[in-house]
């Protein structure tokens, strides 16, 4: 009997092991979502780019042209999909700024062997900065993300952001874990520990230090948070979370929607408040 209950032991443990390892490794190699829209087919004046992250990797963009402005927003999609995803919605950004869109670190055409989900996806981030103001001479830079996208622009804390706008941003990265595992309800502890460990041995990331609520405390610019109310994937209370924290945001609340739907659901809407979010902070 008591070598049976040990068997029965070791299986679990095995079984935490294997799931736990099994969700890792897909998430930070995930299926891509790869749109293939380009700025060809919808007739926009761009640049095909290629640039560094500040820690080399060559990571590829997108420059989209407004002539009658020195001041650009850099567009930053959500995971896993890639610089195309977003470009329906940075239309609109384009009548008043200059746009940059880019490719996240393995995702789309840039290099990269695997996403951190945010925590070395900052260092694209301040590549893409570097581009601008070097290669375009931007004076004013804005940076609007989508999901991981606001996330890393929250984390980047770089001076050259004059104003964020970040929608579906998620909060921690350990609270992420803990929805990624919320479906074995009190079990899920140790895939979360066993999660954290992993990132540790692997990537050298503590999932415990990737937190746009920490970094969102030391940010003195303007900050647009956008959520949808009935967010399935990162709850509300993430971009809730962010307001309460940060020392200059507002927070936009838009009802009846799931994630990724709040451009679709308040179009209008939604691009004025961005428009006009800009135009007033970057300057």
């Amino acid at each position: 009997m008591v070598n049976r209950l040990i068997i029965y032991f070791i299986v679990i443990i095995i079984l935490f092991i294997v799931i736990s390892l099994l969700g890792f490794f897909s998430s930070i190699k995930p299926p891509k979502i790869n749109v293939d829209l380009k700025p060809d087919d919808l007739r926009l004046e761009y640049e095909n780019v290629a640039f560094e992250s500040t820690d080399g990797l060559k990571l590829s963009g997108w420059f989209i042209l407004y002539n009658k402005s020195k001041d650009a927003v850099i567009v930053m999609h959500g995971y896993p999909a890639n610089k195309n995803d977003l470009l329906p919605v940075a239309l609109f950004l384009n009548k008043k700024f200059n746009v940059f869109l880019f490719d996240f670190r393995s995702f789309g055409q840039s290099e990269g062997r695997y996403t951190t989900a945010g925590y070395k996806e900052v260092k694209d981030l301040e590549g893409a900065i570097n581009y601008l103001k070097n290669n375009k001479k931007i004076e004013n830079i804005g940076a609007f993300g989508f999901s991981l996208g606001g996330a890393v622009a929250i984390m980047s804390k770089n001076k050259e952001i004059g104003a964020i706008v970040a929608d579906s941003a998620y909060a921690s990265l350990d609270r992420m874990v803990k929805q990624q595992y919320r479906i074995f309800s009190i079990f899920k502890y140790p895939f979360i520990a066993l999660t954290r460990l992993y990132g540790i041995l692997f990537l050298g990331i503590d999932i415990n230090d990737v937190s746009p609520l920490n970094d969102i405390k030391e940010l003195n610019i303007p900050i647009l948070l956008i959520h949808a109310e009935k967010d399935s994937q990162i709850p509300v209370e993430n971009s809730i979370l962010l307001h309460d924290a940060a020392k200059n945001s507002e927070l936009w609340v838009v009802e009846n929607a799931d994630h990724g739907e709040t451009h679709a659901l308040k179009k209008e809407e939604y691009e004025k408040r961005i428009i006009e979010f800009f135009e007033k902070n970057l300057k």
